[in-house]
């Protein structure tokens, strides 16, 4: 590197310093490209400087007095020919190769004009592209060590220079294991989520691989590439749950639709594509993405099956964009056996992630790759979800997922408890806690733990009251609020019935049955006497409430189907439905 200031120019032009210079040249670029794009394209990875070729100059300088031997003699420097001096260059180091080729293409001008700026000439911009070295922390091979030897018996000092050998090797295997430290500590904040999952399957690949060196342009895989009985990678995103199973899934009324597809696409992957879960938080989304992801690993042989969220997608795709580069970034993503986003709704109103995730699924839907989402609402529903994106996803199959119902809720009860709890509960508390606490898996974790640990403290079963005592604030938030009102609102949307629908005279079949479960509900769910429930529902007296919750308590024992057709379904499956309905509103 030479110094700061161009041949031929004066101090006055600002280059008698070069960090001067170099500030100036920014100062320059900055107001050229604005505040936003030189933060994007010129502050990580891009560095700048003035420099000129010696050797070209050399060069030129002996051609020069060659051909001007007579005519120079006695002449300044300012007049001879201007290729004697060539101009000095800025040199723009880049790092990365993606980065490197956009600032040829779109910023060439500007830096040319950012050097006339700071400089008052016109100088040349000359590109360098900083490849990171590669990181290797192993040892040197023995057949290394090995040609060491012989070289040294070759020389005739066979013992003397195999123990230099040894000790130079060690010295470099120590420096070089420093140096790699070192480097992972300051990359350790930077990392990207390829490099994390790289770097946890990398040490049950090694012995297989011993041979092979990491090559330094190879992107980071972020797909979870498993063996049938090889155990799940140590800081994946998203990494498979050994709990979250079809086997440990709890099929019920309530995600009825949704366990039927799970279990058909994991018969046959192809056979729903996209599969789109949706439904409110601690439904089991989460719980059927991972099963079916085991199912595709350990039955289909799928080599890269890719379980991420929707957040860790779009983070990867904005740390590509700045290092990486968008190719390798496509190819992670568009080359797995099949596509599993949790938490779609994340992408929202982000119009660069959302066309990126709208091609990654155009292609893999075009190869026949499984692709499976989840969300907290439809693809339709979803604010700032592109038409385009959504009637893809809603092309496969979509399924809805509704809060657990009462039945669902006890089995989960009553597993968690055989797996969590020393003490068995008595029927009793499981049915008390279970009319209290929502349709929400998670929920149900924490009272079945918090209770667990009580029994250990008590040495016995702790009554209702000193688990009210500790966890009291847990149940009440998960108590629902019911109206007569929500009530009614929620038997008709159960039963696909007008508002008001209710209260009116009518006297048919697909009326009075719906009025009546909406009776026996506001009498067992709310405070309200069967006078203020008979006036609500326009009936003549309080009788008409009374002999209603008769009626369906006996439905409820004798299994009496309501409705009629395809919407038919038993008491007990209105019931579940409806408080679903309440519980989730």
């Amino acid at each position: 590197m030479k110094e700061d200031r161009a041949t031929g120019m004066s101090a006055s032009h600002g280059c008698t310093d070069e960090m001067a210079v170099v500030e100036s040249f920014k100062e320059a670029l900055k107001q050229r490209v604005g505040i936003d794009r030189f933060r994007m394209w010129f502050t990580h990875g891009v560095s700048f400087a003035f420099d000129s070729d010696t050797k070209s100059a050399d060069a030129a300088n002996a051609d020069a007095t060659t051909e001007l031997a007579d005519a120079s003699t006695g002449l300044s420097e300012s007049i001879l020919p201007s290729h004697v001096f060539p101009r000095r260059a800025v040199v723009v180091r880049v790092r990365g190769a993606f980065a490197l080729d956009r600032l040829k293409k779109n910023y060439l001008r500007e830096l040319r004009g950012a050097a006339m700026a700071a400089c008052g000439a016109s100088l040349d911009i000359r590109f360098v592209l900083e490849n990171e070295p590669a990181i290797q922390t192993s040892l040197l091979p023995d057949d290394g060590r090995n040609e060491n030897d012989s070289k040294a018996n070759g020389a005739g000092e066979a013992t003397a220079a195999q123990a230099n050998s040894v000790q130079r090797v060690d010295q470099a295997t120590a420096s070089q294991t420093t140096s790699s430290q070192t480097t992972s500590r300051r990359r350790g904040s930077a990392r990207s989520i390829g490099n994390v999952m790289t770097e946890g399957g990398a040490s049950r690949r090694a012995p297989r691989r011993a041979s092979a060196a990491p090559r330094a342009d190879q992107p980071a895989q972020l797909a979870l590439e498993l063996d049938a009985n090889e155990a799940p990678k140590e800081g994946s995103p998203k990494v498979h749950n050994s709990g979250m199973t079809l086997a440990d899934f709890i099929p019920g009324s309530c995600n009825q639709l949704a366990s039927a597809a799970a279990n058909m696409v994991c018969q046959n992957p192809g056979s729903a594509s996209p599969l789109f879960l949706f439904g409110s938080t601690g439904v089991g989304k989460t719980h059927l993405l991972n099963a079916i992801a085991q199912q595709f690993r350990r039955y289909h042989r799928m080599r890269t099956v890719m379980v991420l969220t929707a957040e860790q997608f779009t983070n990867d795709f904005i740390t590509s964009v700045s290092a990486t580069g968008l190719p390798a970034f496509r190819r992670r993503y568009r080359e797995v056996d099949a596509l599993l986003v949790d938490d779609v709704q994340f992408l929202e109103s982000k119009r660069a992630t959302l066309r990126e995730m709208l091609f990654t699924v155009e292609t893999l839907a075009a190869a026949g790759r499984p692709l499976i989402f989840t969300a907290n609402q439809s693809p339709s529903e979803i604010p700032g979800l592109t038409r385009e994106l959504a009637g893809r996803m809603v092309s496969g199959l979509v399924c809805p997922m509704q809060p657990l119902d009462s039945s669902t809720r006890k089995q989960l009860l009553m597993r968690l408890i055989n797996k969590s709890c020393p003490l068995a509960w008595p029927e009793e508390t499981v049915d008390e806690i279970n009319m209290m606490l929502s349709g929400d898996a998670r929920m149900s974790s924490g009272v079945v733990n918090l209770v667990g640990m009580l029994q250990r403290m008590y040495q016995r079963m702790p009554t209702m009251s000193e688990i009210r005592e500790f966890g009291g604030e847990m149940l009440r938030s998960q108590t629902p609020t019911v109206s007569l009102a929500a009530i009614e609102r929620a038997v008709c949307e159960t039963f696909g019935l007008q508002q008001q629908s209710l209260r009116e005279a009518k006297q048919t079949r697909s009326i009075t049955e719906p009025r009546m479960l909406a009776m026996y509900l506001s009498r067992q769910m709310t405070s309200a006497a069967f006078n203020e429930i008979s006036r609500h529902y326009n009936q003549k007296s309080h009788t008409s409430a009374i002999l209603a919750a008769k009626k369906v308590e006996q439905w409820i024992e004798t299994g009496k189907p309501l409705g009629r057709g395809p919407s038919a379904m038993s008491a007990r499956q209105a019931l579940d439905r409806i408080e679903s309905i309440l519980r989730a509103s």
